[in-house]
């Protein structure tokens, strides 16, 4: 697809541009003139094009090839080669936006899944300001939306454009279908909130009358001018903003009433916590750098710009700061607006004061231009970072504040709320804030799973850096692609972050929000920066804990919910998922939950109800199984439930060594019973330092001659530190006859040290190199790296997660020794598994 337009200064010049312009899949018309005026334009452009899908509204300004004008109207030709459009218009009813939306929206929601859109560019003609509950429909339908409302400083005279017809109060959508259409989205704000938090404690619709049992006037005049008389036009450069029903209000003052009140352009709610927000055009050119320079590497084949009426980006016509940078990827098209519409996971909100774009590409396309960086002009001074000075530190009070528990008010001294590295507020204030304050609805904890490994290769310093820039990074996603949500970062350990949400949004939505947030991490290069050569992706394990379910139902209480978040994490890395919430996990959590399950698995001990479960394994040259993992498995209530649910908790009992040793007896029955068998057990550091186990391991090998049947697996997520301790006792069993496998090896990079100081006979790659390595060809070399040293090594590889049969075939491409997973088999009974071995039958084979 590609995207062109011209402007007409006067309808006399139209017939002329036009010539030579083929007809267009979609045209948008922009035009700064009344009602009566565009009608002609229209006509014009229906005879020229009456094929095209035409839709426009009346704009003050707009822009065209990258060109701001004021006059005229401009004209955008749009070039479709895999799409086609849907588009539909419905009256606006200001006293009902819900309806409004639905009769706009339904038509598109109607048609057959495979022609719904999702992209959208939406106009509105409004007389008042638009009210976000216009987009509930799409909200609960997750739709992408840009575009605006439409306005002329005489907004008697504005309209929009469908097809032949000018209305008034009226909506106009269009549907861009396309099954490989690509959008890039994002939205700029110059404002920064300052202050403390105020609270509104009276008002009446769009009248705030007190603002902390003050006059609203008066506080005003406090901040702003010191007590004296405030002009107007002074104030309205400070809005007041509030998050209202997890949307983001910005309320401007717009007339002073004699008795101190305040008229502004949105309704504040009482009992909303407010501050004062200042829209100054410097602020977010930092931080807008960075995405513009992601969206150029996209390459996108047309980008359409909605931006607000009130900002200032162009002089004499051509483009500066932000503005200028967008033009620097693609020629820019579109308009300015009286509102502009802004999509996210929580779904559609009308933004002011805000640049929002929508860049669009239908597929790859590998003829595309060369990469041109973005050129940056030099910046002028600005009071930004003063503002932000201030700013933050209000925001440390305000946490600070939240985070205390009662503490006397001589102890001046809060450092210890403080990590040092980061400035990050710690475990300590979380705690406080978890017990003291019911304001928390959500917590994510964020684990760095290759931390350690960066510790070790790197050195501590270079470890805590990468940490900073992962922090700031997480802060700045959070705070621009997140618009409206409230979020305080913490530091709970080295390699732990803790997220707290604010706002009553539902799990699912908190849920994407962070998976999102765990693919683009390990999507992106940290530097190491005293080897300015080296870059490093992280891997992460992510947990969630919600104190309210899908439905609004109690799921645990606020101080428990980093407790939940570390069990939803440790679940996810234990199971190769990125990520898990509380409420998908079935053990949910009270004290009196844990000590049943405690209880469960002492009865199963006794019952002989811990089970042992066989995952083969193949040989990736000749397809035939190899051996099998002993999984553990219990039977609770006639289920068989995975250790995942028990297994954490039980380690902190005696309960963990017993079940160990139940274990290693099948596995004995096994090779006694069966000689041609292989299998492979799972050991922690746990078991080598407790007395009990090691001494039943020592027996176990002095009565059985396992001559290479057995496996022993050592997990690297153990974190085995002390190799002088624990490498003689694995040497002990190795002269007895046992290999040795190092599990989970290159969670994100892998700990090399291990392979010379425990020189294992098998390296078994950790799920996260394998579950996408048939697309990513970044894995592909990874593996095929670590394939290669630990052959030089002597070494043979074992991948896990074998789930498709392009998997398969890649990993055999890459000569893996071993394969495992669900697509070969998913783990079986032991009396399944063992009849496989007496029937007679040909064992389970893999092709290679």
């Amino acid at each position: 697809m590609h995207s062109t337009s011209i402007h007409c200064s006067t309808f006399d010049d139209l017939a002329q541009s036009l010539k030579g312009i083929a007809s267009p899949d979609l045209l948008q018309l922009y035009g700064a003139f009344s009602r009566e005026e565009a009608e002609q334009w229209a006509v014009s452009l229906s005879e020229h094009f009456p094929d095209a899908c035409r839709i426009g509204m009346a704009s003050q300004r707009h822009i065209s090839n990258g060109h701001v004008y004021q006059h005229g109207a401009t004209i955008i030709f749009s070039y479709f080669e895999k799409s086609h459009l849907a588009h539909y218009s419905a009256p606006y009813d200001n006293d009902d936006p819900v309806a409004s939306g639905e009769k706009l929206f339904t038509p598109f929601l109607n048609a057959n899944e495979k022609d719904q859109a999702r992209v959208y560019i939406v106009l509105i003609d409004s007389k008042s300001t638009l009210d976000d509950a216009f987009f509930t429909l799409t909200k609960r339908n997750t739709l992408t939306i840009s575009g605006g409302r439409a306005g002329l400083f005489d907004q008697e005279q504005s309209w929009v454009l469908h097809q032949d017809t000018l209305y008034q109060d009226r909506s106009v959508a269009v549907g861009i279908i396309c099954p490989k259409l690509t959008q890039q989205r994002d939205v700029f704000v110059d404002s920064i909130a300052i202050g403390r938090r105020m609270r509104i404690t009276a008002c009446e619709g769009n009248i705030v009358k007190k603002i902390d049992h003050l006059p609203a006037q008066k506080v005003y005049q406090r901040y702003l001018t010191n007590g004296e008389k405030i002009d107007l036009s002074v104030a309205n450069q400070f809005a007041l903003t509030t998050v209202n029903n997890n949307i983001e209000v910005n309320a401007i003052p717009q007339q002073w009433h004699s008795d101190g009140a305040i008229v502004m352009s949105e309704a504040l709610p009482e009992g909303a916590w407010v501050k004062f927000l200042y829209f100054h055009p410097a602020h977010s050119l930092h931080s807008t750098l960075p995405k513009i320079q992601s969206l150029n590497e996209q390459r996108p084949e047309s980008v359409l710009v909605f931006s607000c009426i009130s900002r200032e980006d162009f002089i004499n016509g051509q483009p500066t700061d932000k503005l200028n940078l967008l033009n620097q990827v693609r020629p820019l098209h579109g308009c300015y607006c009286f509102g502009e519409f802004f999509s996210t996971q929580f779904g559609t909100k009308v933004m002011q004061h805000a640049l929002t774009y929508l860049a669009l590409s239908e597929g790859q396309n590998e003829s595309k231009r060369d990469i041109t960086p973005i050129q940056v002009q030099s910046e002028h001074t600005s009071l930004a970072p003063m503002f932000n000075l201030i700013d933050n530190a209000f925001q440390d009070l305000e946490e600070e504040h939240a985070s205390m528990s009662i503490h006397p008010v001589g102890n001046l001294n809060r450092d210890w709320l403080y990590d040092i590295q980061t400035g990050l507020l710690n475990r300590f204030s979380l705690l406080g804030r978890l017990n003291n304050r019911q304001d928390v609805y959500h917590l994510a904890v964020l684990r760095i799973r290759n931390f350690r490994l960066i510790n070790q290769q790197y050195g501590y310093d270079a470890a805590d850096d990468v940490f900073a820039q992962l922090t700031q990074y997480l802060k700045r996603r959070l705070s621009t692609s997140s618009v409206g949500i409230e979020f305080t970062c913490y530091r709970l350990s080295a390699n732990e972050i803790a997220v707290s949400i604010q706002n009553d949004i539902a799990p699912i939505k908190i849920y994407r929000m962070f998976r999102q947030l765990a693919e683009s991490i390990e999507s992106q290069e940290f530097s190491i920066t005293n080897q300015i050569e080296h870059w490093l992706t992280l891997s992460l394990s992510v947990g969630i804990a919600s104190a309210y379910d899908q439905q609004a139902q109690p799921l645990c209480e606020q101080s428990h919910l980093l407790i939940k978040a570390s069990e939803a994490r440790r679940f996810a890395q234990m199971n190769n998922q990125p990520i898990c919430w509380n409420g998908d996990l079935l053990d949910n959590a009270t004290p009196e939950d844990n000590l049943e399950w405690i209880l469960k698995i002492r009865k199963a001990l006794e019952n002989d109800d811990i089970l042992a479960y066989f995952q083969p394994y193949y040989d990736s040259k000749t397809g035939k199984e190899i051996g099998a993992e002993a999984l553990l498995r219990a039977r609770i209530n006639d289920k068989i439930v995975s250790p995942a649910l028990f297994l954490d908790l039980i380690k902190q009992t005696q309960l963990y060594a017993k079940v160990t040793l139940v274990m290693l007896t099948k596995c004995e029955y096994i090779l006694n019973h069966y000689p041609n068998t292989h299998v492979s057990l799972n050991l922690s550091v746990l078991d080598f330092k407790h007395y009990a186990t090691l001494k039943a391991l020592r027996q176990f090998f002095k009565r059985n001659q396992v001559n290479g049947r057995l496996t022993l697996e050592i997990t690297e997520s153990e974190s085995i530190q002390d190799y002088e301790w624990i490498s003689p006792i694995i040497n002990e069993f190795r002269e007895a006859g046992a290999l040795l496998a190092i599990d989970d090896f290159g969670a994100g990079y892998s700990n090399l040290e291990k392979l010379v100081a425990l020189s294992p006979d098998i390296l078994k790659l950790d799920g996260c190199l394998i579950k996408t390595i048939d697309k990513d060809e970044k894995l592909q070399k990874l593996v095929q790296n670590i394939n290669n040293l630990a052959h030089s090594l002597g070494i043979k590889t074992h991948a896990e997660f074998v789930h498709s049969e392009a998997v398969m075939q890649q990993l055999v491409d890459l000569n893996i020794d071993y394969l495992q997973g669900y697509h070969l088999s998913e783990p079986v009974s032991e009396s399944d598994w063992l009849d496989q071995k007496t029937s007679g039958l040909p064992e389970n084979t893999c092709e290679p």
